[in-house]
């Protein structure tokens, strides 16, 4: 039986239980959505990882664009706090219409209508050919030539992805580049989309290269900006990552999105740093 992907029921016909496996979230109603046990982040035991409530802002945003004259070239992904681990109703809406270039919007609300996250998807008209191909190629080892580290499966989120570190690791500081291949599917089982991944695996960008001490620092991101500049093809995600801080508590996060083939994205995060108390 195929997945019902916009009906309340889906596949199934039975809601699963908030500690549901097979996917990051259950459709409850059209845009409407619950956050399952893999969603959970490491920062607060009630609240998601940036990562999957981003991938849905991006299924939000590819919905509303129907047409395949266009392609998602940048995304600016706002978090306004913690996305709970309660339902989210989206809204999207087109901010700008054009022949040449659109930008979309889609904003995620909690029961008590407070606003949690945004995102802006800016769209391009394509056309095979119509420009030159520049680009450096790329050579890098597969994600057999990795190791694991154990530490990032500590928590749902990081359960929920095969990791394998070719440069760092999550819990080694420094720069870091893994091969992710997640392992769920977005909404209901419905087969998770390479951009919906890629946005998925980006918002660990901080976490895999992070300078400071997890358990004596918070390094949360507020925003997390990623430029598309070749769509991705799969859902294994390679990303290379480098973190700097100022002393006055503010972390910029850098990285580069990778297939086997080329790189096709870049990203960039903000980060609020603190100490633990």
């Amino acid at each position: 039986m195929p997945p019902d992907h916009n009906g309340a029921t889906g596949h199934s016909g039975v809601e699963p239980s908030s500690s549901g496996g097979d996917s990051y979230f259950f459709q409850l109603d059209d845009h409407r959505f619950r956050p399952l046990r893999p969603s959970q982040g490491p920062w607060n035991p009630e609240a998601c990882h940036g990562g999957p409530p981003s991938a849905l802002a991006i299924h939000e945003l590819e919905q509303h664009m129907s047409s395949d004259t266009y392609r998602l070239a940048q995304v600016h992904i706002d978090f306004y706090g913690e996305v709970p681990l309660t339902p989210l109703t989206f809204a999207t809406n087109t901010l700008r219409p054009g022949k040449r270039i659109q930008l979309l919007q889609t904003t995620a609300r909690t029961d008590d209508n407070r606003v949690v996250i945004a995102g802006r998807g800016w769209y391009l008209a394509v056309a095979p050919g119509r420009g030159p191909q520049v680009e450096q190629p790329l050579t890098i080892p597969g994600f057999e030539a990795g190791h694991a580290d154990s530490t990032i499966t500590s928590f749902p989120y990081g359960a929920s992805i095969d990791w394998s570190f070719l440069e760092g690791g999550f819990s080694e500081p420094g720069p870091a580049t893994v091969w992710a291949r997640p392992k769920l599917s977005l909404i209901n089982h419905t087969p998770l989309a390479p951009t919906e991944a890629a946005l998925l695996v980006a918002d660990s960008a901080n976490g895999i290269s992070s300078e400071l001490d997890f358990a004596a620092f918070l390094f949360l991101p507020t925003v997390v900006e990623v430029v598309f500049r070749s769509a991705p093809t799969t859902t294994e995600i390679g990303l290379s990552a480098r973190t700097t801080i100022d002393p006055e508590g503010v972390g910029v996060t850098r990285g580069t999105l990778f297939d086997r083939n080329h790189s096709y994205g870049h990203l960039l995060q903000t980060l609020y740093i603190e100490r633990r108390v």
